[in-house]
């Protein structure tokens, strides 16, 4: 039997305080209207017009897709989802106007029968359905049922609720087994985690069952879109140079209770396996959690990057074989990080175990947050481990614009991520200063908690008000952490260690206060030998966050230091160019360079240096320049 955690959602959790509280703060005052600006420039909500003449002029322009993007709609869905998450939380008159002057536009756009994809009904409306493997209109209908279930809990309104039911009717209608119904399903995965999203709220059975209809059609034989091609006369070879078949990009190469093992493109791989988790809760189908389970494994094993970046390679914005890591070229898209995470936090629900929400946290604090710039209007696609110097955020990625509003919504909606509730249990699994509800024996208990991460290891939390009765309470140990201390009331406890969590158990009274410290200690990190360009390199970290050297702290040619944290580091917390930031000073040295001969008989001279680092989220946000993650170790 399946355990029964529940995460506690937006509406339980509030942020109070701390890097997290400014982080949302700032993306909800800055973030939320640089990227409306764009997307009212670049054309995505007058493409909700369905107007020909409203594109011409920024198609060429832009020289990109014919009539817009494909996926402008989802754009639009996942930034009605972030402004909808921080909405829930705050009173903002004008960012309330321009959420619903959007639902007013996609109302417009709505069909009759409740179809609504703003560019097939613009530039392709004989082609409704009839090219599934590319042009992503359920995709596109999964983002909106997101952001029209945000919105509903956020602000009690049906207005994109009712838009969004009747899209999906629509959907179940065409969709499925029926002789008169399309038996496929989307070329890029998301449809099927929203499907169970809005199930988990209307509690509609027929929004389950299209989820498991979709996720369990994938990849059985003869393919669907072998079908549909021909059905369009398109006779093009789909990806012929795939290393596993031409639909593993699309997770399509087989049947998900087959798979083993994680391939094709990266983003599409997580929001799968985030729907298939959900599927396996829901359902209480333990094949399907061993299912997630070894595809875990396999990605943890030789596919995920030191900042918890994933998909190394560009041709397929996705994965190759075990231990291709490459730093200088690693893809690592910032929306497949956030997908990792998303899956993650799914898994951790089944299978309340620790390496799950430190592989949340890793990623988060560092493959998540790299892409975002600290004026919070500029965005990293890729995020690689190394650079020369020429790699830097943009302001808009016009030709794919998937990240921001990605990265919007997860930031304000992280609270979501932090607390489970279970039988006469709450877990903790992130340590962000907050207040939440939970409920126990039917009755709802309140706590606030007070946290110095990522910079600082402490962390306590206080209930407010308890029911009179017995629970447990079980806080994460990071697997960063070196020592650590638990206090009930001031009084040291040594709790039992059950699956990476401490589990205090005892009759809870009102003002009630757990400490917990955590021992941040800079840690290295070495390679597995198979990872090439890792070979006689390290990589430092301190709590959960990946430290790199760029070249405005230390010197061009950061690849002829040699860094040696054996001596130790210190630690300096700034508040300057890089907000409040623990930068780290390492014993190095440095090669002096020899200019009057190729190649040598001497070894090069060395002397000794410092070797400043920074948070790996916070590279490239002053002077262009050279970055490393993982230096060459030695003295």
């Amino acid at each position: 039997m399946l355990p029964l955690w529940q995460p506690l959602d937006l509406t339980r959790v509030s942020l109070t305080g701390g890097f997290w509280y400014n982080l949302q703060q700032q993306v909800g005052q800055v973030t939320l209207g640089h990227i409306y600006t764009e997307m009212l420039h670049q054309g995505h909500l007058d493409g909700l017009r369905l107007d020909q003449r409203m594109h011409r002029g920024r198609q060429e322009a832009n020289n990109w897709y014919w009539g817009g993007s494909i996926f402008w709609d989802s754009d639009v869905a996942k930034w009605l989802e972030a402004a909808s998450a921080y909405l829930q939380h705050h009173r903002d008159a004008k960012l309330e106007t321009l959420v619903d002057g959007t639902i007013e536009l996609l109302a417009g756009a709505q069909q009759a029968d409740g179809y609504l994809n703003s560019h097939i009904l613009t530039w392709r409306p004989r082609h409704r359905f009839k090219n599934l493997r590319d042009l992503h209109e359920l995709y596109c209908a999964g983002h909106l049922i997101e952001a029209a279930v945000a919105h509903r809990k956020a602000t009690g309104k049906e207005t994109l609720l009712n838009i969004a039911i009747r899209l999906t009717d629509y959907l179940v209608s065409v969709f499925g087994a029926g002789s008169d119904q399309i038996p496929g399903y989307c070329g890029h995965p998301e449809i099927e985690l929203a499907l169970i999203r809005l199930y988990r709220l209307t509690r509609e059975q027929r929004y389950l069952d299209l989820s498991r209809f979709f996720i369990e059609e994938r990849g059985t034989k003869p393919h669907y879109f072998d079908w549909e091609a021909v059905e369009r006369l398109d006779a093009t070879t789909f990806r012929p140079n795939h290393p596993v078949s031409p639909y593993a990009y699309m997770q399509a190469h087989a049947p998900i209770r087959e798979q083993r093992e994680v391939v094709g493109h990266a983003v599409r791989a997580m929001y799968f396996y985030s729907a298939v988790a959900d599927l396996a809760c829901e359902l209480r189908d333990e094949e399907l959690v061993e299912v997630c389970k070894n595809l875990w494994q396999d990605l943890c094993k030789s596919k995920v990057y030191v900042t918890g970046g994933i998909g190394s390679a560009a041709e397929n914005e996705g994965f190759t074989k075990g231990y291709d890591l490459p730093n200088f070229e690693s893809y690592a898209e910032t929306c497949a990080a956030i997908g990792l995470l998303q899956w993650a936090h799914r898994m951790l629900q089944i299978d309340l175990d620790s390496r799950y929400a430190d592989t949340m946290e890793r990623t988060l604090y560092n493959g998540v947050l790299g892409g975002l710039g600290l004026d919070r209007k500029s965005f990293f696609y890729h995020n690689p481990l190394a650079s020369d110097g020429s790699q830097h955020r943009v302001v808009w990625p016009w030709w794919c614009p998937c990240c921001p509003a990605n990265l919007a919504r997860l930031i304000l909606s992280f609270s979501g991520y932090l607390y489970s509730a279970g039988p006469r249990a709450i877990a903790i699994h992130h340590y962000v200063s907050s207040e939440a509800s939970f409920p126990i024996d039917d009755q709802d208990a309140f706590l606030v908690t007070s946290s110095g991460f990522p910079f600082d290891g402490a962390a306590s939390l206080r209930f407010e008000s308890v029911p009179g009765t017995s629970f447990e309470v079980l806080l994460r140990v990071p697997e960063w952490s070196g020592d650590y201390q638990f206090a009930v009331n001031g009084e040291d406890v040594a709790p039992e260690i059950v699956s990476g969590y401490a589990v205090i158990s005892r009759a809870w009274k009102s003002g009630d206060e757990v400490t917990a410290r955590f021992q941040m200690q800079v840690q290295t990190h070495f390679s597995n030998y198979e990872v090439i360009g890792n070979r006689g390199r390290v990589a430092i970290s301190r709590g959960p966050l990946v430290y790199c050297a760029e070249e405005i702290d230390n010197a061009s040619g950061l690849d002829r230091m040699m860094i040696d944290p054996e001596k130790g580091a210190d630690l300096e917390r700034v508040d300057g160019a890089l907000s409040e930031i623990v930068s780290l000073s390492v014993p190095g040295s440095i090669e002096e360079q020899e200019e009057n001969s190729l190649y040598p008989i001497s070894a090069p001279a060395r002397k000794t240096c410092t070797i400043k680092m920074i948070p790996y989220y916070a590279w490239d946000n002053r002077a262009p320049g050279e970055m490393l993650v993982w230096l060459r170790h030695g003295r």
